[in-house]
């Protein structure tokens, strides 16, 4: 139950039950609804005791649901948390996927590239290329990229060779 004379605490769980939020966020919320900074505290002090906001978990899941959803890879993702006011050491431990996270992001971003490059893309260095460079926007290190673009070409060749060969 909420007390009565805490509004800025009121106007947080307020915040909250429509979805997660980082504690910057309720913060910024708060403070478009003119609570004090002393208020603020208080209530994001009280919703971190009753763990209602918690940066850690809400940006491990932010990861793991962009990464693997959307195909972003780990430096899209921490400055996407940094970006919505995760301190630095949250988002840098979030954003780095561990191996089989990682593969599956890589695939993710890599089929949405895909969809938009020209049949037999694999066979035109400018087509790959332009794959890898798609992948550093999303993220990903330029060795990861190079990488999981050189086996996508390659699978993509010798499945071609195969139905050539049929």
């Amino acid at each position: 139950m909420v007390a009565m004379g805490d509004p800025a605490y009121a106007a947080a769980l307020k915040v909250l039950s429509r979805r997660d939020h980082f504690a910057a966020e309720v913060e910024n919320k708060l403070l478009r609804k003119g609570f004090d900074s002393d208020a603020i505290a208080s209530a994001l002090r009280r919703c971190r005791e009753l763990d209602l906001v918690n940066d850690r978990r809400l940006a491990n899941r932010f990861a793991e649901v962009r990464s693997e959803n959307n195909g972003w890879g780990p430096r899209r993702i921490s400055a996407e948390l940094r970006r919505r006011g995760v301190d630095r050491e949250i988002a840098e431990e979030a954003a780095r996927l561990d191996a089989g996270r990682l593969r599956v992001a890589l695939a993710t971003a890599l089929r949405r590239s895909e969809i938009r490059a020209p049949e037999g893309w694999w066979r035109l260095s400018e087509r790959r290329a332009r794959m890898v460079s798609s992948l550093i926007a999303r993220g990903f290190e330029a060795d990861d990229a190079i990488a999981a673009v050189g086996r996508l070409a390659a699978s993509r060749e010798n499945s071609d060779h195969a139905t050539d060969d049929q």
